[in-house]
């Protein structure tokens, strides 16, 4: 191994006492068990056999920081890991025994490798992708030492990581591989070809065969190709070029096998990334046979279609407006982009700019929207809008959530249950609160800047791998508050928070309103410091989170303690004092959680939901924890804890909970009975009899709490469920109308939220609207039926069309007037001669001066007013989501796209090529003749992938790896 990681410890730790428990959370039952436990002589060898129970930890050194873990095979037996120096570890059991395999990568005993980053094929764990940086030691040993030139180059395996073969390199490196959805060898892969450096120095020279070769390539256009392989990377077949963002087409719609790109018209030139909105780039989509060949020729799909996101049934596309204004429409298809509709918008947003919009959810049916709205123009707030079923009509959810100027949202849901979300507001200081229109000529006065995101890491709960510190205060001057829906943003309400603490001493807020005292949580924004609220999908009402109890948020180390739910936040209970990274297993059946402050030995972890905490240490050494992780499915009770110590060298534990000795849990189809270790339980947002969430009550077997036993890998979870009757919960406000924290009642929310169509043409005092809608996926029946409500009438309720209308007939009226009474008026016969008189000779000077008050404003009315709202399609602009992994990248259109890549695609490019010249590339139409091209291979990612510059031309020793964006959970539309 070179030296690169230490000899492994293995050891046994015996957990201590239950850590910082009171007898008022603990149920009677339990208590009696723990008292019997730990007392008398005639239950000493109980005692004795706790005393025996102990946890494997197994510890390895390695060279430098860990910055990426991920897990390969069918059962996930498999792990890599990358580290900061650019080495490659493998475990084949999980993580209990490694192995340095950098340099059995590449067959060549004088290649050296740099790793760059692992991509896993989603469809197949078996399969991946390597990215590195190789070049081949010279037998003198001084020119290896000056480091000869490093190249891309792209291994791959199919065995979990055992073996890698090498699939292309030096000319080509990649820039985005996606793993086709239903296909394992079939894959979608870019790169940038021709002089692609900043500088444009072109060779003078010629030297060996491979520089003429790179100095040929040197000669072509800077342009980013898409092309598909359909063995892994042997061969390729390109699809377009001069592409900005792709994806494969949405299994759930039955289009697996199309491809959604957009590219631009002009084939020629070095091409730029996508600063800026133009009408130079459409979307379009390709279809391909079961044998992989395309059938025909990419179809235009949406004209000026930018940026595009395929999410589930949603296809979402950034069509451009104006591109001297950079105004943007949103258009959204739910027929696989057979056709696409404007999303109706508040009609007082006006025409937002990019950035402005982040989509954070499409999973349930509609699609929920962050709008930035700040009004101190540091985009740090924003507006929830939530779609209806077909995704084209929004209303307000939520006002004043958290943003980052980076575009992560503190808007997550709990993944465990459907409908259920959790936010952080900023609750304002008693200012007024700023139009659209305000907030959006405040936020133009500021711009920007972002950094590309180069989330090298499985950002699991909302940490990365290599976690870094920042210089952030400990104080916060804003006041954020944590608020729950249970109806998908139909109604909001703060956390409730715990009777007592982890030391039993009760918290100050009996009798208080849970707007001056409730629990806070921290969010995304907040995670290089604490650990944001976490669920799991197989850990089912569980829900873990940092912060306080208070007034709002606090910032401080010392005020900040971890909380857990087993309700899916309903209720909570301070689990421990300070702050915790945590990570779930066996089904939500056991915890484990370490300091997340400051560098520490210890572990701790409960066996029962956190009613009790257990410790041990895992070393003498302290180190700083990065974060602890477990396999995907959160299922196993093995984990993996790693960290950095003082010196800067990587650690890293595998802890095995099986050698605690538990029992298989029994009886989970005989739940609640005496003999059973399970019960059923029913979620519920509290308000209800019935104990429902979106219309259904829920019934799902969990273990009990008291039971010391394993739900087990293999565990299916018994679920039953059946429909409710109607509430007033079960609806959200209509668009036009808003509910305020804690109520459920839908008010009118002033001109500005409703759209202009939805007002009468002709409007007298007030006009009828409704003010509800069924949330999206409830299966609610009968009960409330919601009834229209009173609108006041806008103070120009006249729509502008009939407004011009009246204008112009009311000029032809005066003309026509005019005229009659020049004429009507004259005295005498017909044959009698007079002076000829002027036309306007008999008119009252009060109509003279109105003449050219009513012409002036028919003609302003004509070419300067503008129509607004549906009829002229509402505007957006993007900006980056999160992640969300939720990936919400792409809107509208054919293409696929992660959430997070659509809005902040742009934001989070690399710098492009320089344009020097606009020479007309040979190939002048991409569209015609496919081209197939040997030897590639590429990484499977599950987003569509943002437009990065293209990679520099570099000699140095010790190249810097590219950035990528891997992040899933919230999404970004541009």
């Amino acid at each position: 191994s070179d030296g690169h990681f230490s000899t492994s410890r293995v050891g046994f730790y015996s957990p201590s006492s239950p850590l910082d428990f009171s007898w008022r959370q603990m149920s009677p039952g339990y208590l009696l068990w723990l008292l019997l436990l730990r007392c008398g002589p005639l239950f000493q060898s109980v005692a004795a056999d706790e005393e025996k129970k102990e946890v494997l930890v197994k510890e390895v050194v390695l060279d430098s920081a860990v910055v990426d873990i991920v897990y390969l095979g069918k059962n996930h037996e498999c792990v890599l890991v990358t580290t900061k120096n650019k080495r490659l570890y493998f475990s084949g059991d999980s993580g209990r025994s490694w192995t340095e395999t950098t340099e059995q990568v590449d067959k060549n005993s004088n290649a050296q490798i740099l790793v760059e980053r692992v991509i896993v094929n989603p469809t197949d764990k078996s399969v991946a992708v390597l990215q590195t940086q190789r070049r081949v030691r010279s037998s003198s040993e001084n020119t290896a030492q000056l480091g000869g030139k490093w190249y891309p180059y792209i291994y791959v395996t199919e065995d979990s990581g055992k073996t890698w073969r090498r699939a292309w390199g030096k000319h080509h490196g990649l820039h985005s591989w996606i793993s086709h959805p239903t296909e394992r060898t079939w894959a979608l892969v870019s790169w940038w070809s021709g002089d692609c450096s900043a500088d444009k120095v072109k060779k003078v020279e010629r030297g060996t065969e491979d520089e003429d070769e790179e100095a040929e390539e040197e000669k072509k256009p800077c342009v980013h190709r898409l092309m598909v392989t359909k063995d892994l990377g042997k061969n390729f077949l390109q699809i377009a070029e001069y592409v900005v963002q792709f994806s494969w087409g949405s299994a759930e719609a039955g289009q697996a096998n199309r491809v959604y790109f957009t590219a631009y018209h002009t084939k020629s030139g070095d091409q730029g990334r996508l600063s800026l909105w133009t009408t130079e780039v459409d979307f379009k989509y390709i279809d391909f046979s079961k044998r992989g060949t395309p059938k025909g020729s990419p179809v235009e799909s949406v004209k000026f279609g930018n940026k595009f996101l395929v999410s589930g049934q949603f296809i979402l596309v950034a069509k451009v407006k104006e591109e001297t204004a950079q105004t943007v429409n949103l258009m959204v298809s739910k027929d696989g982009a057979k056709t696409f509709k404007p999303a109706l918008l508040p009609s007082g947003m006006g025409e937002l700019e990019e950035k402005w919009y982040t989509v954070l959810d499409t999973s349930e049916g509609a699609v929920i929207l962050h709008i930035n709205s700040d009004a101190e123009g540091a985009k740090d707030t924003g507006r929830i809008f939530i779609s209806d079923t077909d995704g084209q009509k929004y209303s307000q959810s939520l006002v004043n959530n958290v943003r980052s100027s980076h575009g992560e949202c503190e808007f997550d849901k709990v993944v465990s249950l459907n409908g259920v979300y959790m936010a952080n507001i900023v609750v304002p200081d008693g200012t007024a609160e700023q139009s659209y229109s305000k907030a959006k000529q405040v936020a133009q006065e500021e711009m920007e800047k972002e950094a590309a995101s180069g989330a090298e890491v499985d950002q699991k709960h909302g940490r990365g791998m290599s976690k870094l510190k920042s210089s952030k205060a400990s104080k916060e001057e804003r006041t954020i508050r944590t608020v729950i829906s249970f109806d998908k943003g139909g109604a909001w309400n703060y956390l409730k928070a715990p009777r007592v603490n982890s030391l039993g001493k009760p918290y100050d807020c009996e009798g208080k309103p849970s707007g001056e005292c409730a629990l806070h949580l921290h969010g995304t924004t907040s995670w290089d410091f604490y650990a944001p609220f976490y669920s799991s999908e197989t850990c089912i009402g569980i829900v873990m989170g940092t912060g306080n109890v208070g007034a709002s948020l606090r910032f401080e180390p010392e005020e900040t303690s971890t909380f857990i739910s087993r309700d899916g936040g309903l209720t909570w209970l301070e689990a421990h004092k300070g702050a915790f990274i945590y990570e779930f297993g066996d089904h939500g059946g056991l915890i484990v959680m370490a300091d997340d402050l400051k560098m520490t030995s210890e572990v701790l972890f409960t066996w029962n939901e956190g009613q009790s905490w257990y410790d041990f240490k895992v070393s003498k050494t302290p180190f700083e924890v990065d974060n602890i992780i477990t396999e995907p499915n959160v299922t196993a009770t093995t984990f993996i804890m790693f960290g950095t110590r003082a010196e800067g060298v990587g650690v890293l534990y595998y802890m095995n909970f099986d050698a605690l000795g538990f029992p298989a849990c029994k009886g989970v189809w005989g739940a609640d009975a005496v003999s059973s270790d399970y019960e059923t339980w029913m979620p519920s947002d509290g308000a209800s009899s019935e104990l429902c969430l979106l219309g259904q009550q829920t019934t799902y077997t969990r273990r009990k709490r008291t039971s010391q036993c394993w739900n087990g890998e293999k565990f299916e979870r018994p679920v039953v469920q059946k429909k409710c009757a109607c509430t007033q919960s079960n609806y959200a406000c209509e668009i036009g109308f808003v509910r305020s924290v804690g109520s459920t009642e839908c008010v009118y929310g002033g001109a500005d939220l409703m759209p202009e169509r939805f007002v009468p043409s002709f409007c007298d005092r007030t006009f009828s609207a409704v003010a509800y809608r069924k949330v999206p996926g409830d299966q609610c029946e009968g009960g409330f039926q919601p009834t229209p409500a009173d609108v006041p009438c806008p103070s120009k309720p006249i729509h502008a069309g009939y407004m011009k209308s009246g204008l112009l007939v009311a000029l032809i009226m005066s003309v026509a007037y005019i005229g009659y009474t020049r004429f009507s008026s004259s005295s005498g016969t017909a044959f009698e001669l007079s002076a000829p008189k002027s036309m306007f000779s008999d008119c009252s000077p009060m109509l003279v001066l109105q003449m050219p008050i009513i012409t002036c404003s028919w003609i302003y009315g004509k070419f300067c007013v503008k129509n607004q709202g549906f009829e002229s399609f509402p505007t957006m602009g993007y900006s980056r989501v999160k992640g969300d992994d939720f990936d919400l990248d792409g809107i509208a259109g054919d293409g696929q796209v992660s959430l997070n890549d659509f809005i902040d695609e742009a934001a989070y490019d690399d710098h492009a090529p320089r344009v020097i010249d606009g020479a007309a590339s040979t190939e002048s139409n991409y569209e015609h003749g496919a081209s197939l091209v040997s030897g590639g291979l590429s990484a499977a990612s599950g987003e569509v992938p943002k437009l990065k510059a293209p990679p520099g031309k570099s000699g140095a020793a010790q190249p810097s790896a590219q950035i990528f964006d891997m992040t899933g959970e919230d999404q970004d539309l541009l």
